[in-house]
């Protein structure tokens, strides 16, 4: 999708050089143009999720570069929110590096300048055509591809739930037999379609956990009851919306008393968990702003007990032994609150069902635990984690009730 001057595409006029393109149609996409200037800048507004106003993700290809010394400038990055308790934690752009790919499938970082309210991305010499992304996307074809392989292995089978506002299944993958005693494992990610590392999470979750030479995974895979939904927000992923779905609701603030209409989503997962039962839930997300992985557990809900907090801790301690990258001393940001906001999946989760119910935050940016100077936080390391995750479930399958 294309246009002159207007919508998702600019067309800037140079004798010489011919017209630039800034282009965002197709899956994701997302970036509003302002114009070219004189001098080569590429002047972008973030894209705001319809209803709620959230802006934060782009996606969108530049191409008639070549032989130009051009900037990406995204002029309202301040208008960015964060959430509260954070005034001394950099914000989101701080430290922060794009991502660029010359092909839209093979990604690196790329240096970016914040100032004033402003983001500048210098584009390099030499290439004509080039992507940017806050993040490498998880496009659904990916999310097909990685049900695709889950479902050659015979213990794993699909449920469709219901029908998205766009019109698109929710996709449930169930894994092993159910049997009386055995504990039930839900996983979920991208309940906001900007945190694409949690695909890659997931993605890495299912390749060990399927993979028959992996003891531990066979393991889990034949004595727990497993629910994974790896894509919670389908229609919001394929729109390029920063946090809501197609109503422009943000599903991780639904969860106490969901609108079927606004929400459908949350209404079919509730009612699935309802009807299985929860003995563990993890949900997936990424933090623009702070430089570690993170976890939360159910430790504020109200009908919170020693033994939640117990297991808590226990599953905390296997995940820092097994995998560097998170540490307990890196806590859930601002301190504990007095009591958790039951709007979200991992709290209304654990005082349903009184279960052990964790939150796993990983970042935009880098690690400041064995940080990777050129690539940071990457979808590598997020498939990684998924894979080390494992340890941690394994820790507390056999003692969640």
């Amino acid at each position: 999708m294309r246009s002159q001057f207007s919508g998702d595409a600019l067309v800037h006029e140079a004798e010489r050089l011919g017209p630039i393109h800034v282009t965002t149609g197709f899956e994701a996409g997302a970036i509003e143009v302002a114009g070219v200037g004189d001098g080569g800048d590429i002047r972008v507004s973030l894209a705001a999720d319809p209803i709620s106003g959230d802006v934060q993700w782009f996606f969108f290809r530049v191409s008639g570069i070549a032989g130009r010394t051009a900037r990406i400038v995204v002029e309202n990055s301040g208008r960015v929110s964060r959430l509260e308790g954070r005034e001394q934690v950099p914000d989101c752009w701080t430290g922060y590096r794009p991502f660029r790919s010359r092909d839209g499938q093979d990604w690196v970082r790329c240096d970016a300048l914040y100032e004033d309210g402003t983001l500048t991305i210098p584009v390099p010499p030499g290439a004509d055509t080039l992507w940017f992304a806050y993040y490498p996307p998880f496009p659904m074809a990916r999310h097909t591809a990685m049900l695709g392989r889950a479902l050659a292995n015979p213990r794993a089978r699909l449920e469709v739930l219901g029908q998205t506002p766009d019109g698109h299944d929710l996709e449930l993958l169930r894994i092993g037999t159910p049997e009386r005693g055995k504990p039930k494992v839900w996983l979920m990610g991208r309940q906001h379609p900007s945190e694409t590392m949690a695909g890659y999470f997931i993605e890495g979750l299912l390749g060990r956990l399927l993979d028959p030479a992996d003891a531990l995974g066979r393991h889990l895979a034949e004595t727990c009851d497993l629910f994974v939904i790896p894509t919670v927000n389908p229609d919001g992923c394929r729109r390029g919306h920063t946090r809501t779905n197609a109503r422009g609701m943000n599903l991780n603030r639904a969860w106490a008393d969901p609108d079927p209409e606004r929400a459908p989503e949350v209404v079919l997962i509730r009612d699935r968990m309802r009807a299985e039962g929860v003995d563990f839930c993890l949900d997936a997300h990424g933090d623009e702003e702070l430089p570690y992985v993170f976890l939360g557990g159910p430790l504020e809900i109200p009908s919170r007990t020693a033994r939640l907090s117990g297991l808590f801790e226990t599953y905390a301690r296997a995940m820092e032994r097994a995998c560097p990258a998170y540490r307990l001393a890196d806590p859930y940001p601002g301190g504990a609150p007095a009591t958790a906001d039951l709007r979200m999946a991992w709290n209304w989760v654990a005082e349903e069902f009184d279960c052990l119910s964790v939150l796993l935050e990983m970042p935009f940016k880098d690690t400041h635990r064995q940080p990777d100077p050129e690539m940071g936080w990457s979808p590598a390391r997020c498939a990684a984690f998924g894979w080390a995750t494992l340890e941690a479930i394994a820790a507390v399958a056999g003692s969640l009730r």
